[in-house]
Parts: structure tokens; sequence; C-alpha cells
């Protein structure tokens, strides 16, 4: 149950960190943004048959912020990759990169996607060496 409790925890000071990026990038706070990750604290703490990794596996599978589902992405939901991104390494230690340094490392396939996102709200992240 601690564990569960520390990942709840965990999503809820990512989630507090998606809105203060969000506000800073698009000038607002949208329902999407106060909606991001709203499902994780619930199955954490009330869907004990699940397992943490099952329940990263099925936000992941189910929401259109996440890269590596098939689901179709306006550019709110690439933008909100972004954010999710960015903020991860406000909030997550063990995720310090920025989000143009996560395109690059993890989903280089998807540069013609994310990376015109990246040159309109974070261009001063943009580097030459990859």
């Amino acid at each position: 149950m601690k564990q569960r409790l520390d990942y709840t925890l965990y999503t809820l000071r990512h989630k507090l960190a998606f809105l203060r990026v969000e506000k800073q990038l698009r000038g607002k706070n949208t329902l999407s943004g106060f909606l991001h990750d709203a499902e994780k604290p619930l199955l954490y703490l009330f869907c004990f048959w699940l397992s943490l990794d099952q329940i990263q596996k099925i936000h992941r599978k189910h929401n259109r912020h996440h890269v590596e589902n098939n689901l179709p992405k306006s550019q709110d939901d690439l933008l909100d990759a972004v954010i999710d991104w960015e903020c991860a390494r406000q909030t997550k230690p063990d995720k310090p990169l920025n989000a143009y340094q996560t395109l690059m490392k993890f989903y280089p396939d998807h540069q013609d996607e994310y990376l015109p996102i990246i040159q309109k709200y974070l261009p001063h992240q943009i580097t030459k060496d990859k």
C-alpha cells in the first residue's frame, strides 16, 4: 500500500507541474490539462488487482499524449506530450531530460511530428548536438 501511495503522490506532483508548464506554454490551463493523468491516482489507490506495471501500460495505451500507442493525435495531443516531457524533469528525479532531449533520445523516429511543437514553444532547447 505504501508504494501505491508513493506513486499517487508522485503522480499528483507531476500533475501540478503539468498545469504550471501548460500555463507557461499555452498561456492558460485547459480541460485536458486538468484531466492529465487523472485516472492514475484512482487506479493506484483502488484497483489492487492491477499491478503498478499494468496500470502504467493501461495509461500509455489509452492516452493520446503518449507516443507509444497508435491513437490519432491532434496538435493539442502533441503539445500535451511535449508538456509532459518538459514537466517530468521538474518532478521526477528518474527523468532529468528536457522535452527536446526526450524526443531525441527516446522518440527520434517521431521528429517530424514533435520537433515543430518544440521549435514553436521551447526553441531555446534545440541544440545542434543530439
